[in-house]
């Protein structure tokens, strides 16, 4: 029997059990935090490991350049003009080549070199076959597609002999229409094992182009255009390459496509070409009162200059700011006529009163003060 007070001296006696065991838990508690937060501490701050193997040494596509030049007879001359000096021209200086390479289907002692080399081809021949150390290589022109069709228009059997160029050497193919208007190092040490551009409609452009030898997207385009040809303008060209191209892009190094801008901001259409070569008569001559010998003056744009004096740029001068080489489409392939422009001459360029003119007179500038050019040249050099 319990006593009726007998209840105030039970329950302490029988708490201190509990208190104990309270105490212990709450010990083994914060022990246990302490455990984990440590480890916690240790696992956040210890080193993340990834095993890549050895680093992967970044694509360099070769400083080769890379024309090319298809006689329809190869007992004839050679044709150049001065716009093609100025295109072989400005790759020279800007890039400093390695190799400057011209494929075509002319023996390099056949008559037709010779008569160039001596300036019975005209005075642009002469510059481009003496000026330059540039390495002739004859090509076997084809004749018929890997599918069996006939290759018949020069222009296509020139994008066979392209391909297969870049791809046995490696480097940098440009139609002679295409102008260089600074340094592309920066493009072929990129790390990426193409580049090429965008044109009018989005289509990659196939006269300006770079790969490293033996490259994926020039190996699939040089099998590809054989199986593609089909008489079209662009079928084994432009949409081959641009078809690989684009797939490439998303395989790491290996296909870089600039934006329109970057190779081809113009176009072959009337607008364009108009906008283009077309010289404006609001602009005054550079060559007024200006006669062989004097000094031209220099047009270096500084970088905020634009900015700070708009007043010292005419409406229509574009800013090639943008632009690392020019395909200049000319108007005469689809027999326009730009109003004002005959020839790309060196009167035509110095007088900088167009859009091209403006783009390519630092290369014409420096080829007046070598006394490689004068103010009387024709386009033909005759």
């Amino acid at each position: 029997m319990i006593e009726p007070d007998s209840t105030m001296g039970f329950f302490p006696r029988n708490r201190l059990p509990v208190r104990i065991a309270s105490v212990f838990a709450a010990l083994l508690v914060i022990s246990f935090l302490l455990l984990t937060s440590r480890e916690a501490r240790s696992y956040v701050s210890a080193p993340l490991a990834c095993d890549d193997g050895p680093p992967v040494r970044p694509a360099i596509i070769p400083n080769n350049i890379h024309f090319v030049y298809i006689l329809a007879d190869v007992t004839k001359d050679f044709g150049f003009q001065f716009s093609h000096f100025l295109s072989i021209y400005a790759a020279w200086f800007y890039w400093r080549p390695t190799t400057i390479y011209l494929h075509t289907n002319a023996e390099a002692n056949s008559t037709s070199v010779a008569r160039a080399r001596e300036g019975e081809a005209g005075k642009w021949s002469k510059l481009i076959f003496t000026l330059f150390d540039m390495e002739i290589r004859t090509v076997d022109v084809p004749t018929h597609a890997g599918n069996g069709l006939e290759i018949k228009g020069m222009e296509h059997k020139s994008d066979f002999v392209r391909v297969k160029a870049v791809h046995d050497l490696g480097g940098i193919y440009l139609d002679w229409d295409v102008h260089a208007l600074r340094d592309i190092r920066p493009l072929r040490t990129s790390g990426f094992n193409a580049v090429a551009g965008r044109e009018l409609g989005g289509m990659v452009n196939s006269g300006y182009f770079m790969s490293v030898r033996g490259g994926r997207l020039i190996r699939l385009w040089m099998d590809g255009m054989h199986l593609a040809y089909d008489g079209g303008w662009t079928t084994h060209s432009n949409r081959v390459i641009t078809e690989f191209g684009q797939r490439l892009v998303g395989e790491p190094g290996e296909m870089l496509i600039m934006e329109r801008d970057a190779f081809a901001p113009g176009s072959w259409e009337n607008k364009d070409t108009d906008a283009l070569f077309g010289p404006h008569d609001d602009e005054p001559s550079h060559l007024s009162n200006f006669t062989q010998g004097d000094t031209l003056p220099s047009y270096d744009e500084s970088f905020f200059e634009r900015f700070n004096h708009p007043e010292r740029f005419p409406a229509w001068a574009r800013d090639w700011s943008s632009t690392y080489v020019l395909h200049a489409f000319g108007p005469e392939r689809w027999n326009h006529k730009v109003e004002g422009f005959e020839h790309v001459s060196p009167r035509y360029v110095l007088e900088r009163r167009s859009n091209f003119a403006r783009a390519v007179y630092p290369v014409a500038k420096r080829m007046y003060e070598q006394g490689l050019i004068d103010l009387s040249d024709s386009y033909l050099g005759q």
